[in-house]
């Protein structure tokens, strides 16, 4: 069994975004859709709790994500202690990784898997946590290995970034985590047609929506985002996985207003968005 639990389901700086006024961050501060923290995705082979789980991405809102988490919680049975055995990075984005200074806490290294390139972005964050905890840097391959006895995982390089396959080697069942796409690889569109679940890049629907509300901001491909409408949404349709859910989403994008055309359209596909505290058992 492979559990997974979206912590948070947007893009750098949530939903709403503590400087814009865009149409969702609005709906959002005034509680007509409902606010999302920063993306982050616990994963378990634990049937009922998460007793040794994997965070994929750690960001700036990981306390209050644990809060909200009552799995990802300590027992009671002990001062000091957590669910979480460690954290694979997709990336070196500061929305990615910097939750990871805030588990600095623990009184041993923090494990860590995450590709050479970014590990070498992060060494500030290296020398940071080594006052503390320190980081147990584990590399990452494109076979399989073994996070725990029952759950494997590899990484697919993409330019800028990694997606992760993660097998319950127990069923065989497959789930594909990919937040920060830029561009469709023929590894990922081979781990796409052979997984079960699909969370992929949601971040932005258009190549120039940030323009919309702020001149001059760079387009989503040049942000290393492959746009839903001209780039993910034909492949996700096209694709046999039981369930495919956006996640990673930015505080600008229509899909996360419910009953927009954006959405609707998503809806007809059978792709769904993700939201904080999604649950997701193969």
């Amino acid at each position: 069994m492979i559990r997974i639990q979206i912590l948070g389901s947007a893009a750098g700086g949530g939903l709403p975004q503590w400087n814009c006024a865009c149409a969702n961050c609005v709906a959002a501060r005034t509680g007509k859709i409902e606010a999302q923290t920063q993306s982050s995705i616990a994963i378990s082979a634990d049937s009922e709790e998460f007793q040794n789980c994997w965070l994929i991405n750690a960001s700036p809102d990981l306390p209050r994500q644990i809060e909200n988490t009552t799995r990802l919680q300590p027992r009671r049975d002990a001062s000091r202690n957590t669910p979480i055995a460690g954290v694979l990075l997709t990336n070196a984005d500061i929305d990615h990784a910097l939750g990871l200074l805030l588990l600095r806490q623990q009184e041993k290294p923090l494990v860590v898997y995450a590709a050479d390139e970014t590990r070498a972005m992060l060494a500030w964050l290296d020398r940071t946590l080594a006052r503390f905890c320190g980081i147990e840097w584990r590399k990452i391959s494109s076979t399989f290995q073994s996070l725990d006895s029952s759950l494997g995982f590899r990484a697919i390089e993409l330019a800028h970034s990694v997606a992760f396959q993660f097998l319950d080697q127990a069923s065989g069942r497959l789930a594909l985590v990919a937040p920060a796409v830029s561009e469709l690889t023929r590894e990922l569109s081979e781990a796409s047609a052979g997984s079960d679940v699909i969370l992929f890049d949601g971040t932005f629907w258009s190549d120039h929506e940030l323009a919309c509300v702020r001149a001059g901001a760079r387009r989503a491909r040049e942000m290393n985002h492959l746009p839903v409408s001209s780039g993910s949404l034909n492949f996700l349709r096209q694709s046999p996985a039981r369930r495919k859910i956006y996640t990673h989403v930015n505080n600008t994008n229509p899909i996360f207003m419910p009953g927009s055309p954006e959405r609707v359209e998503l809806e007809q596909a059978g792709i769904e968005v993700a939201r904080d505290g999604l649950e997701i058992v193969l």
